[in-house]
């Protein structure tokens, strides 16, 4: 991501991993905006809501792939769906602690979308902004 990373979204059922993940982000850079979502539903609600309005999109969204109702590739094709404007602004970087060769292949498939195992560290962090 070449530009600065202002607001990012964090989607994941486990309150801890969001807590997690807010604190690591935090730590790298304390402006950041952060938006935590412990349901993917309410997540792509939000988005669909003001996916035209740009100073309300994340320019990044930190996405659980295992998540009750709506998983992670569910809530991609979701968010596929929406406008451009949310798209050509807004990252999506998959977190998932599995180690199943055929989940990190299908979220690779979209180029647009990046792929870290969890737990977040803060090279990854680095490398992601």
């Amino acid at each position: 991501m070449k530009t600065k990373v202002k607001k990012v979204m964090i989607v994941d059922d486990n309150e801890f991993d969001c807590y997690f993940t807010s604190k690591i982000i935090t730590n790298f850079d304390e402006s950041v905006d952060i938006m935590e979502f412990n349901s993917s539903v309410t997540a792509i609600q939000y988005l669909e809501e003001f996916q035209n309005v740009t100073a309300k999109l994340p320019d990044l969204i930190f996405l659980d792939i295992y998540m009750p109702l709506l998983d992670g590739f569910a809530f991609i094709e979701k968010f596929n769906s929406l406008s451009d404007t949310l798209k050509n602004h807004t990252k999506i970087c998959i977190l998932s602690i599995t180690v199943d060769d055929l989940y990190i292949h299908k979220a690779k498939v979209d180029e647009s979308v990046l792929f870290a195992s969890k737990p977040i560290t803060k090279e990854i962090i680095e490398n992601i902004f």
